[in-house]
């Protein structure tokens, strides 16, 4: 007895497309956030000094 089984790689081929589609957005932010911190974005936080007299 043949059984054909349908291969359709319809749903492979979105699986690969979203996954890649989301794999290309991190590489995006992982670069801007990457530029931002080798030009020095991250700036210190300012000190506040806060005195209390009684």
């Amino acid at each position: 007895m043949i059984v054909e089984t349908k291969s359709g790689g319809s749903g492979n081929v979105l699986l690969a497309f979203l996954l890649g589609a989301v794999l290309v957005a991190v590489a995006v932010i992982g670069f801007f956030m990457w530029d931002n911190y080798k030009s020095g974005g991250t700036h210190p936080a300012p000190g506040i000094s806060l005195t209390v007299k009684k």
